[in-house]
């Protein structure tokens, strides 16, 4: 029978996988050469730690590796990392040959899912890396984020608010990345346009702003845009016969003739009249 899973039903299963990527009945535990195993070309993380990978090959060197790296096989001698990173990296830190491996058969689309799924639930990404694990995800799973929190136990509003965050400026969103900003921060400049967020982010890195803060210097630059805009809507006619007159001198110039211009005012009204000489003489 064809496999009529909806995408969000495989979604649930492979979340529930990644509570805990361990050995099911289906896998195999094999020893691997570490020089056939290539990294996760779906991994979310872009930024280890090398402080922590340092402390965890120190802890493998004194009390062994207590739990397995997961692979897949990729059918042509080698290996693709799904889980345990940092644990792959402090081996090779280590100098190991080879490692006892945790084997599963997996399709793309499962093998992204997994990996991005194993990630979020450790609670080792940053802001940013988490937002575009979501994003993958709903792309890979054709879901909604509804369906995307449901599965991983999260609010929508939790996912709304992370991807959000990508809508920030590549200034804001580095910030964010390396912390020098918090994510609030960062949700907190979401409504302002790019410019604005890099002014925004200056003053807090230069005054290091708290969050509130940051807020009440948002507001106050909506509350001055908004004063602006109400100014520049506000109806004044001889603000408007000024212009009017402004853009007749620009076509004066531009052809290099006069208009006749008479200009009049009414009780309730401004009027202009312009004539126009049919030829150039």
């Amino acid at each position: 029978m064809a496999d009529t899973a909806k995408p969000f039903d495989k979604l649930y299963s492979l979340s529930r996988r990644a509570e805990k990527v361990g050995i099911a009945d289906e896998d195999i535990l094999k020893d691997i050469a570490l020089s056939r195993i290539i990294p996760n070309r779906y991994q979310p993380r872009r930024e280890f730690d090398d402080g922590k990978i340092k402390e965890l090959a120190e802890s493998i060197k004194q009390n062994g590796l207590l739990q397995s790296i997961t692979v897949r096989d990729l059918g042509d001698g080698y290996f693709e990392l799904i889980a345990g990173e940092r644990r792959f990296r402090a081996l090779q830190s280590l100098e190991k040959v080879s490692t006892k491996a945790i084997v599963k058969e997996l399709t793309d689309e499962q093998m992204a899912t997994l990996a991005l799924i194993e990630n979020i639930q450790r609670e080792e990404l940053s802001p940013i890396e988490e937002a575009n694990a979501y994003i993958r995800l709903l792309e890979i799973n054709n879901i909604t984020q509804g369906e995307l929190a449901k599965s991983l136990g999260k609010t929508q509003a939790t996912v709304a608010n992370k991807i959000r965050l990508l809508k920030l400026c590549p200034k804001v969103i580095e910030a964010i990345s390396s912390k020098k900003i918090t994510e609030r921060h960062g949700r907190a400049m979401v409504k302002l346009d790019h410019t604005l967020q890099e002014k925004i982010l200056n003053q807090i890195l230069v005054a290091n702003l708290n969050v509130l803060q940051t807020e009440e210097k948002i507001n106050q630059y909506l509350e001055l845009k908004n004063e602006d805009k109400h100014m520049d809507i506000t109806y004044d006619s001889q603000k408007i016969v000024a212009k009017l007159l402004k853009e007749i001198r620009k076509l004066e110039e531009k052809y290099d003739v006069s208009f006749d211009k008479e200009e009049s005012e009414g009780m309730d009204h401004i009027e202009i009249s312009i004539k126009v000489p049919r030829y150039k003489f």
